[in-house]
């Protein structure tokens, strides 16, 4: 299976001129303008063109022209997701309604104090989540477990336009320090976040998803079968006239096993997947 190595395209002259457009022209401006370079990056990222097709023609088992169409789709709604994350935070956030659908399941871990583990995905816009986190006040620490994925570059320039996050970011490292971090806030009953859909090096297990077998890191369901912790599937997923449907899940199993807990996120991925196939930024060899 090809690895996921993470990273991202583009230039911070790139994000500089949307961050203008944004602030100066609007929204509808920057959106516009992200119609430009589209057909670029659908050509100049083959690899990843290629992984959409078959994604879109294999396992959602689209048409030939759909599939290709959905391509720029999926590079175009990616850039919007990118261009709503810069905007929440330079003074056009109350263009932005949401919907909260079925928040009540995590004020209620945060009220037990027991922590928790939600599970998210590359799916739909979660880094505009860490506006709604933040909002939850001091009441409990919520910790975004991240692969430090984008270019240092282009990360502390946005950075510098949208401010710092408060919440906490345990950033996987190669020297495993991640896992004392992990540790720790588990002890303090504290909640971990994980986009849970990404396979690569070290351990993994295999399962079926959209019909087809492929490899997901073992790390998070393991953690979560060997503590027992109230699991929730979380996912904020963007919808028309600038609006956000936020939702959040249940993780029911019979066992507490890293193949069932897989299982069960799978399958309420499977569902939101096909409710938004072009949110699922999966920009690589997912199957083989």
């Amino acid at each position: 299976m090809a690895k996921w190595n993470g990273k991202s395209r583009g230039s911070v002259s790139g994000i500089k001129v949307f961050v203008f457009f944004i602030k100066n022209f609007g929204l509808r401006a920057a959106y516009l303008l992200l119609s430009l370079p589209v057909p670029y990056f659908v050509i100049a990222a083959p690899k990843a063109s290629k992984a959409l097709f078959y994604y879109f023609h294999r396992r959602l088992e689209y048409s030939v022209v759909t599939s290709v169409f959905k391509i720029f789709q999926t590079y175009y709604v990616f850039g919007q997701s990118l261009i709503d994350r810069v905007a929440v935070t330079v003074g056009k956030r109350d263009k932005f309604t949401m919907n909260f659908d079925g928040i009540h399941h995590i004020k209620e871990l945060i009220q037990q104090k027991k922590g928790g583990i939600l599970f998210t995905a590359h799916i739909g816009n979660f880094n505009i989540s860490r506006t709604f986190f933040e909002e939850l006040g001091n009441e409990a620490a919520i910790n975004m477990v991240v692969t430090d994925h984008e270019h240092k570059n282009i990360k502390n320039y946005l950075e510098s336009v949208t401010g710092k996050t408060k919440l906490n970011l345990i950033v996987v490292k190669e020297d495993l320090s991640h896992l004392f971090q992990i540790n720790e806030a588990l002890n303090n009953n504290e909640l971990l976040v994980f986009a849970a859909d990404r396979s690569g090096e070290g351990k993994h297990i295999k399962a079926d998803f959209l019909g087809e077998k492929s490899r997901f890191f073992e790390g998070p369901f393991k953690l979560a079968a060997l503590k027992k912790l109230p699991t929730l599937m979380v996912y904020i997923m963007r919808e028309p006239n600038y609006h956000y449907h936020f939702y959040a899940r249940k993780l029911e199993v019979e066992n507490h096993e890293p193949q069932k807990i897989l299982k069960g996120y799978l399958q309420n991925l499977e569902k939101m997947v096909k409710k938004y196939p072009t949110q699922w930024f999966n920009f690589y060899d997912f199957w083989d």
